[in-house]
C-alpha cells in the first residue's frame, strides 16, 4: 500500500497530501483483490488498522461504505483538524508533511478527515484507544464511536487503561485482542 515503508522513498511518499485519497483507495483495490481470486468472502470482510492504520480504517469505512461489514479502528485520527490541535507539537510538526499544513491545507485536511463524510458510514465500528495517548489522542476515537451512535449505528469504545499510543501492559493487549475478537464474531458471523 502506498505510504508504506520498505519499497523506498517515492513509495513511502506517494500519499502525501492529496495522494491520501488514493491510499483510501488502496484498502478498497486490496479487498477486492482477495476477493476476486477467492481468498475472502465479500459478505465478511472486516477492516481493521493502528494509527495511521486505525485512520485507513475509519477512512476505507466511510469512502467505500458497501465494501467491509465492520471496522476495527485502534488510535486512529477521525478528524485531522482536531488531531493537529490536540497532538504533541512535534508530531503535528512531522504530520504537516504527511497530510497537509493545518492552517495553509485547512480544507484538504476537512476533505480526508473521517468525520467529514460520517454520514456514509453504515457498518458497526470498535474504536480502541490507550487512555493516556499523546500522539492520537482519544478524543479521535471518542468524536467517530459518538457519531456513529448517533446514527443509530453500533458502536463501542474500548479504553485501555495506563496505556499511551503503544499498549505495554500484557494485561491490556490481552484485552484488546479478546474485545477485538469477539466484536468480529459478533458482526461477521460464525
Amino acid at each position: 500500500m502506498r505510504g508504506s515503508s520498505g519499497w523506498g522513498r517515492s513509495f513511502v511518499d506517494a500519499d502525501l497530501g492529496t495522494r491520501r485519497f488514493a491510499a483510501i483507495d488502496d484498502v478498497a483495490d486490496c479487498a477486492a483483490h482477495v476477493i476476486l481470486d477467492g481468498l475472502a468472502d465479500p459478505t465478511r470482510l472486516a477492516v481493521m488498522g493502528r494509527s495511521y492504520g486505525g485512520y485507513l480504517t475509519m477512512a476505507s469505512l466511510v469512502w467505500h461504505p458497501e465494501l467491509f461489514r465492520t471496522g476495527v479502528a485502534v488510535c486512529g485520527m477521525s478528524d485531522l483538524a482536531t488531531f493537529f490541535a490536540e497532538t504533541e507539537p512535534w508530531i503535528a510538526e512531522s504530520a504537516a508533511h504527511k497530510y497537509g499544513h493545518p492552517v495553509r491545507d485547512r480544507e484538504l485536511l476537512r476533505s480526508l478527515s473521517p468525520m467529514s463524510r460520517v454520514d456514509e458510514l453504515r457498518v458497526p465500528l470498535l474504536a480502541v484507544h490507550g487512555e493516556h495517548d499523546t500522539n492520537v489522542p482519544p478524543g479521535e476515537s471518542e468524536q467517530m464511536v459518538r457519531a456513529a451512535r448517533e446514527r443509530g449505528l453500533p458502536a463501542e469504545m474500548l479504553t485501555l487503561r495506563d496505556e499511551g499510543h503503544e499498549f505495554r501492559r500484557a494485561d491490556n493487549r490481552r484485552l484488546f485482542r479478546r474485545t477485538a475478537a469477539d466484536w468480529m464474531q459478533r458482526h461477521l458471523g460464525p
